[in-house]
């Protein structure tokens, strides 16, 4: 007697791909492991940056790493490394994208409108403030 260990496919649906595992993006490619550590070297030294007195910092440097904390900002590194792992998802089919709903914003006339340049005091005629 032999047991065969068969998935059931009683519709004939093809199988389905599995659920990506998040330290499969967030940890194993290289380019994953190197941000990461770029980042923690990044965070390190701005810390001690702190403790250097302001007359003996390297302002260029001082400068450069100020900008790239757009570049190291956590959100950004989970932002950047989740793209995959985003995708990943909804191609295995778990996770579904949906549109939003349709914009709710009218044509506003942009001589009625506050903020249009064009409109000058003819809007407070929209608000109430002038009557006819």
């Amino acid at each position: 007697m032999q047991e065969v260990n068969e998935p059931d496919q009683t519709d004939g649906a093809a199988p389905q791909a599995p659920s990506p595992r998040a330290a499969d993006w967030f940890w194993r490619p290289w380019y994953a492991k190197l941000y990461l550590a770029l980042t923690l070297l990044y965070w390190l030294g701005h810390e001690f940056m702190i403790t250097v007195p302001y007359d003996q910092l390297n302002i260029p440097l001082a400068n450069t790493m100020v900008l790239l904390i757009f570049v190291f900002n956590p959100i950004t590194v989970i932002a950047v490394l989740g793209y995959g792992f985003l995708k990943a998802k909804v191609a295995c089919g778990e996770w579904v994208i949906t549109p939003g709903p349709p914009s709710q914003r009218t044509g506003i006339d942009p001589y009625t409108d506050p903020s249009d340049p064009r409109s000058g005091d003819i809007h407070f005629r929209h608000i109430g403030v002038i009557q006819d």
